[in-house]
């Protein structure tokens, strides 16, 4: 799986998240989100 390789794809995911969480914030949804986040500052290009 290459796409998993590439940090653009985390970021994406976060994205998504960001605004999903926009319009229903809870404090689950900011723990979650920060896995994206990792991932995309950890995974090379």
């Amino acid at each position: 799986m290459n796409i998993f390789q590439k940090n653009e794809f985390w970021l994406l995911i976060f994205s998504i998240g960001l605004l999903y969480w926009l319009f229903n914030p809870s404090v689950l949804m900011t723990l979650i989100m920060i896995v994206p986040l990792l991932l995309a500052t950890n995974v090379k290009k």
